[in-house]
């Protein structure tokens, strides 16, 4: 890319009208060799990766947009019933709360972090910002063991902060036709907030939470990545760069955009804590 694009933009308070959310539509789009941004809406991704052997989805919107994320991926040329996996990220409802709907549509199997399991069932009573729509957890995450269907391995880490069990995902994705492969990774949930002292104590955790955080995403920042999918739309300024082909690609590899968010949300995590990480 000639001009650098991509960098983290501040949200703008989510999805601005969840019972409407037909308003907010946003067509499916391809972000590598076999690889869709299917959400359907402004704000929380969803991404569905063709396997070659069915359908993975990697987190699910919310309940009230899963009619859009369905006719996402008939647009493609899918079909929902092939969903064999469901990757969570985090137990937030507006990522999971459309996991039980589609596998009922599917028979998909559910996975989530053991951590983020329990913070479900801890929440599952919870109305706002909006109810927890119950589903049924069938694998958790392995950080040795990764996740495999069809031409994708996907490689897990535990990426506490954002909740206890946010999970990191990692892969490659090979062009059919150029034989290129492209090194892959969405963050587990980089909204900070979360970590801040008060909000820590609040939720009954400690600030060990907020600087494992930081270890993490100055590790991560290492690790070669040349398309970065971000959990929302914000995150790395995806929305005003969507292609108008929606079936190209090349718009999104952006081999610097991976280490670029991960520091600056470590620094947005250390300016709560200026008496430690003062420079």
């Amino acid at each position: 890319m000639s001009e650098k694009k991509f960098g983290y933009v501040p949200s703008k308070g989510g999805l601005k009208d969840i019972e409407r959310p037909w308003l907010h539509y946003i067509e499916p789009f391809r972000m590598a060799p076999h690889v869709y941004s299917v959400g359907g809406n402004d704000d929380v991704c969803v991404y569905l990766l063709d396997t070659g052997r069915g359908l993975i989805l990697i987190d699910t919107g919310m309940e009230q947009s899963v009619y859009l994320l369905v006719d996402s991926i008939h647009r493609l040329g899918f079909d929902p019933r092939d969903i064999k996996m469901i990757l969570l990220s985090h137990y937030h409802g507006d990522h999971v709360n459309g996991a039980r709907l589609l596998h009922e549509i599917s028979g998909a199997e559910i996975w989530l972090s053991e951590e983020d399991e329990a913070m479900h069932q801890l929440h599952a009573a919870d109305t706002i910002p909006f109810r927890t729509l119950p589903y049924e957890v069938n694998h958790f995450y392995r950080a040795d063991e990764p996740v495999v269907l069809g031409r994708f391995a996907i490689h897990t880490r535990l990426t506490p902060g954002h909740t206890p069990g946010a999970t990191s995902f990692f892969f490659t994705d090979t062009d059919d036709v150029t034989g290129k492969t492209y090194r892959m990774a969405m963050h587990g949930g980089v909204g900070v907030n979360q970590m801040k002292p008060e909000n820590l104590a609040k939720n009954g955790l400690k600030e060990e939470h907020a600087h494992r955080f930081i270890r993490d995403c100055e590790e991560m920042a290492e690790i070669p990545v040349d398309i970065t999918l971000p959990s929302h739309l914000n995150q790395i300024n995806l929305w005003p760069n969507i292609s108008p082909d929606k079936q190209d690609y090349g718009n999104y590899i952006e081999p610097t955009c991976w280490g670029d968010l991960m520091h600056s949300r470590a620094e947005a995590v250390k300016a709560f804590y200026p008496e430690i990480y003062a420079k």
